[in-house]
């Protein structure tokens, strides 16, 4: 059940003891036109080293600590274990409560977590990891060695996602309490882009793992303290958290709201401070309004349509094509995301990337060559389909919306179902035939490897194809720009002419927040973190 804006107003009366807010000056809006570049491999063979930065410290300048921050947001659970986790609400619960061994700021650089250093062989085959001392879970075990390979270890038992882009180590080493290390049979360059991702945070080793599907067992900067599905999530500072003066609040709650409209309503009325995710048509009135602001962030996230290829009529590669041909792409960027963001050419890789390759793009919006292709697949009289779609993120709806206008010409007639958002990503997709989908953004080697490659858990169309596997196995010890270039364009050139995904549009990153809440960052994945965020009140 989800909350009513006035169950909000007494559940938000009840749990906060902050004073009446004082409105600071608007915060200034970042503008977000086009899609940034993801970063390139952070190890190459021939380095031995990683160069890491220094572990951040806290500039407390004019901070204000204390209070609770109130995080409006789509409702949704499938469970908390950090290796399976699927629904928004779940990654940002356990992004919270749990650590990675490096984290990937907004700004795509990567900083010490978990590891306060690492160093690879000259192939990148063997890695090291030096951890941090002295970091305890919420349940009081030390952090070491052993929790690094147990979890590791969990992620290939369970079959977790993001096992489609980590490669299986062939031995994992506890060289002492503090360092491991993981060896694999071949170059491994893009490891930190798998290790980064909130399928990798680091559970206990000691801990029955049936526990981890609801319960939150982390060395994170947060404890849960209290789940209602439907309603809220509410979180305690941890006072052990091992990055000094982190979070600046006190508590955090997250407050599920049934529809986006219902988050602008209470953003605005100030039962809650933030929205995550921000859908696109909620910007114009939030940034109209003189309490409220949005914030901004070019990404390499994507919206998408799905496509099973194993079952009819999307078995057949001119149906595709068709629907291919007949997606408006300029019409879903003005429509659904008010101009924001950019152009996508059915793969992940963004047009400021080096690795894009401009050589290869699916053809403009053409009713007539749908038509055309549709007639060769049989289907002279056009064709209905069914897509699915929810308000669960991104602009999923308006997207569909679009493209019923944009396929009608091309004599494809397009039924609309809009499933909750509670259990769209468990009962819509990856089960139904047609489905929009939303992604963060991910560098090259993950976003394709996570979706595309044959055995991936994630493969959203069910598409196999050896050459993409091949390509993606070549990928691993891809070097130089040269030879990523190489590799990544030919994987472009082939999902766009194969057609097992439309990704039609980049979308931005958005934060809709109160003008006192300070310190809040749009992630370039499209993920959230709250680490250092404060209310100035």
């Amino acid at each position: 059940m989800f909350l009513t804006l006035s169950a909000l107003a007494l559940f938000v009366g009840a749990c906060s003891s902050d004073p009446t807010a004082t409105q600071a000056p608007q915060a200034t809006s970042t503008v977000a036109p086009t899609a940034t570049s993801a970063p390139t491999n952070t190890a190459v063979p021939g380095a031995t080293a990683t160069a890491v930065p220094p572990a951040p410290t806290v500039d407390t300048s004019g901070i204000k600590r204390g209070g609770t921050l109130k995080i409006g947001m789509l409702s949704d659970h499938i469970g908390f274990e950090p290796g399976l986790v699927t629904a928004l609400p779940d990654i940002v619960t356990i992004q919270h409560t749990y650590d990675v061994l490096v984290f990937r700021n907004p700004d795509l650089t990567l900083s010490p977590a978990l590891a306060e250093s690492w160093e690879t062989n000259e192939d990148a085959s063997q890695w090291t990891f030096n951890l941090r001392k002295g970091v305890k879970f919420s349940h009081g075990k030390e952090f070491k060695a052993e929790d690094v390979i147990f979890t590791i270890n969990r992620m290939f038992e369970i079959d977790s996602p993001i096992t489609g882009a980590l490669s299986k180590p062939t031995a994992m080493v506890a060289v002492d309490d503090y360092t491991v290390r993981l060896e694999f049979d071949g170059p491994n360059a893009p490891l930190l882009d798998s290790l980064v991702k909130y399928h990798s945070h680091i559970i206990p080793s000691d801990v029955d793992p049936e526990r981890l599907n609801t319960e939150t067992i982390g060395t994170g900067p947060f404890v849960m303290t209290d789940f209602v599905v439907g309603e809220r999530a509410s979180f305690k500072a941890n006072p052990n958290y091992w990055m000094e003066g982190v979070p600046y609040v006190d508590e955090m709650h997250y407050i599920f709201l049934p529809s986006p409209e219902a988050r602008a309503a209470a953003l605005k009325a100030g039962l809650i401070d933030m929205i995550y995710d921000l859908d696109a048509s909620s910007i114009p009135t939030l940034q109209d309004h003189p309490d409220t602001t949005v914030l901004q962030a070019p990404s390499g996230g994507y919206m998408n349509l799905a496509m099973i290829v194993t079952e009819p009529p999307f078995d057949n590669k001119l149906v595709r094509k068709a629907v291919q041909a007949a997606t408006d792409r300029q019409a879903i960027l003005q429509g659904a995301q008010f101009g924001l963001g950019g152009i996508a050419y059915d793969h992940p890789v963004v047009p400021t990337d080096p690795r894009f390759n401009a050589d290869c793009k699916p053809p403009d919006y053409s009713p007539e060559l749908a038509k055309s292709l549709l007639a060769e697949a049989g289907y002279p009289n056009g064709i209905d389909l069914t897509l699915y779609t929810s308000t669960a993120g991104a602009s999923m709806v308006e997207m569909a919306t679009i493209l019923k206008e944009s396929f009608r010409p091309a004599g494809i007639n397009l039924d609309i179902v809009v499933m909750p958002e509670d259990g769209y990503w468990a009962e819509g997709w990856l089960v139904k035939p047609f489905t929009t989908v939303w992604w963060g953004g991910r560098p090259p080697y993950e976003a394709f490897s996570v979706v595309y490659s044959s055995d991936a858990a994630w493969n959203e169309s069910f598409w196999k194809n050896d050459r993409a596997d091949a390509l993606l196995k070549e990928a691993l010890g891809a070097a130089s720009l040269e030879d990523q270039k190489r590799v990544y364009g030919e994987l472009q050139c082939l999902v766009i002419e194969e057609v097992p995904r439309i990704i039609t549009v980049f979308r931005p990153v958005t934060l809709g927040v109160r003008n006192d809440v300070m310190g809040a960052a749009p992630m370039w994945d499209a993920t959230m973190s709250v680490h250092k965020v404060w209310l100035d009140r």
